[in-house]
């Protein structure tokens, strides 16, 4: 239980940053490529968005665990 834990407090963190990275990276190369601007801007759209979605599950994950289980982790 302890792995899955560890696992579940790393995995937020890491997939906000790979998403933050994904849409510096998008926006750069949407910067130098005029011809494929478009689509490295859709990308790095649906980046921010995962990554935003990716958060309110977490905080829903969490708001869960409070409510029942009486503020204890599971």
């Amino acid at each position: 239980m302890e792995i899955i834990q560890g696992i579940s407090i790393w995995l937020g963190p890491a997939c906000i940053t790979g998403c933050t990275v994904r849409a510096i990276y998008c926006l750069i190369v949407s910067n130098y490529s005029e011809d494929d601007s478009a689509m490295y801007k859709k990308r790095a759209k649906n980046a921010v968005k995962f990554a935003i979605i990716a958060a309110l599950a977490e905080t829903i994950k969490q708001l869960a665990e409070y409510y029942y289980n009486g503020g204890r982790s599971i």
